[in-house]
């Protein structure tokens, strides 16, 4: 198996995609987009998050390291910028000490 990375991006979406309709939608159709959404908006996004998650990725608003095991995508780790996920648990643990958060 040769294993590799490449980022979240439009061109790679289609590859997210497939891997993330494949368990369901990750977690019953949340597309890995709570984090991102802000107190609220989760009623309002209700069972459109594929259609806000592509949004954010052609925005350049949602970061993900994609793993390929040849032209299938394996796995995903999400990261990003603090104000890009703003409901990210441990929020304050990963505050503590900080005089100023990463940009």
């Amino acid at each position: 198996m040769a294993l590799r990375s490449e980022p979240l991006s439009q061109r790679t979406w289609p590859a997210f995609a497939r891997l993330v309709e494949k368990h369901n939608g990750i977690f019953g159709g949340c597309w890995c987009i709570s984090f991102h959404l802000r107190p609220g908006e989760n009623k309002e996004w209700a069972g459109r998050y594929r259609e806000l998650k592509e949004a954010y990725v052609r925005e350049g608003r949602a970061h993900a390291a994609l793993v390929f095991d040849g032209a299938a995508a394996v796995g995903w780790c999400q990261f990003g910028p603090t104000g890009e996920l703003p409901t990210i648990r441990s929020s304050k643990e990963s505050e503590k000490g900080l005089a100023k958060l990463p940009d």
